[in-house]
């Protein structure tokens, strides 16, 4: 359900929209942002929804004529604003989908909302032409701008709007939500709780994607055995984990099997291994790698991230990460 009561986190902004509905202090134009998965557009639907709530309360009622008519995706004073012709929001969609539309009054409401999601993909041509309508809103509307990187839109587009910044959940938070909504059991929802990297969203897709299973056991499979793998077989592994670099972040999940063992190393402790079905991998790399290796290798595999965001080649940098793991674990052979 697309309700206030249950989004996980984020209290702090909740209760800022809940104020500003109490109140009648809403703004003409919001910005949600946040990484990608985190719930921007579940906040600005449950906003969305309460503002049009008949009820009037500071959370949608669920049972009114507008809740459900929002629920089925059919309230008309509710508009997603998406690209038509490009990946990017051009200035024909804000004029087509905003200005030129705006201008009619809600159907049923006090308000108008428009939500606009990847909002940091409008061209600087299609921000202008909406700085226009945020310089002059009709009363009744609403714009809410989702969006990942706040650095894109221009000044007078943020001088405009009430911003809202979501950060990311604990891995406790997560965990917990996945086992009660989720049914599962704790180990697997504290893997998927680090994996997840502070979003629900992303945690529950891998919770439902066989495709991220055969990931988690290809990864598991190169890094539990780097150490006695040649460096063709290092070149063909970096190859067949090309193919899952859109699903998650590969560097991300061999940085947690590096430092599972060196927790383990550290500690002794089993508790404390996120990878708890891979302790006798875990246990037998632990015993076999020096301390001075494990603290090495997290930077390889940071330096190698950021390559990759760099738009390195995927393919070469995670096999010069493989090799360059490999000769740590040799030169510092326990």
């Amino acid at each position: 359900m697309t309700d206030f009561r249950h989004i996980v986190g984020n209290k702090r902004i909740i209760k800022s929209m809940q104020s500003a509905v109490k109140n009648s202090m809403v703004s003409h134009a919001y910005i949600i942002s946040g990484g990608e998965g985190c719930g921007k557009k579940l906040l600005a639907s449950a906003f969305a929804k309460t503002l049009l709530c008949e009820s009037g309360g500071e959370d949608a009622c669920g049972e009114c004529v507008s809740c459900r008519t929002f629920e089925d995706g059919n309230n008309p004073d509710v508009k997603f604003v998406r690209p038509t012709k490009t990946k990017a929001l051009s200035v024909d969609d804000v004029r087509e989908q905003i200005v030129s539309d705006i201008s009619i009054k809600p159907y049923n409401h006090r308000h108008k909302i428009y939500i606009i999601p990847k909002a940091d993909t409008l061209t600087v041509q299609a921000q202008n032409a909406l700085l226009k309508t945020l310089e002059e809103p009709p009363e009744y509307a609403v714009l809410i701008l989702l969006a990942e990187n706040t650095a894109a839109f221009l000044e007078t587009i943020l001088s405009r709007c009430v911003t809202f910044k979501i950060r990311p959940l604990s891995d406790v938070m997560i965990k917990d939500y996945l086992m009660l909504r989720e049914k599962m059991d704790e180990r697997d929802a504290a893997v998927l709780a680090e994996y997840s990297q502070g979003s629900i969203g992303k945690a529950l897709e891998f919770a439902h994607s066989e495709e991220f299973s055969s990931f988690r056991d290809d990864v598991r499979s190169i890094t539990a055995n780097i150490s006695k793998m040649s460096l063709f077989e290092l070149t063909a592994a970096a190859k067949e984990l090309e193919k899952y670099r859109e699903l998650a972040d590969v560097t991300d999940m061999i940085y947690i099997w590096y430092r599972d063992v060196l927790v383990y190393k550290t500690t002794g402790s089993e508790s404390l291994v996120i990878e708890k079905d891979m302790l006798p991998e875990i246990t037998r790399e632990a015993e076999n790698s020096s301390f001075e290796a494990l603290y090495n290798i997290p930077g390889l595999i940071n330096d190698t991230k950021t390559r990759i965001k760099q738009n390195v080649n995927f393919v070469f940098a995670l096999e010069m990460l493989f090799i360059n793991i490999k000769e740590q674990l040799a030169e510092t052979r326990a």
